[in-house]
């Protein structure tokens, strides 16, 4: 039995149509973005609370 696939119509209305692709890029998933930017901002801040003290 062969799959069954939808197909756009052929005018498209210029919309672009996006595959799902596995590349070989870092997946990070949101939680973890959240997670990095958090670190990031915490980090920036006690860099401008003790930063003076620690680097001169």
């Amino acid at each position: 039995m062969a799959k069954e696939r939808t197909t756009l119509p052929p005018t498209g209305a210029g919309l672009m149509r996006f595959f799902d692709e596995d590349t070989r890029a870092i997946k990070i998933s949101p939680r973890g973005v959240i997670a990095v930017t958090l670190i990031l901002v915490a980090l920036e801040i006690l860099l401008h609370a003790f930063g003076t003290q620690l680097f001169g």
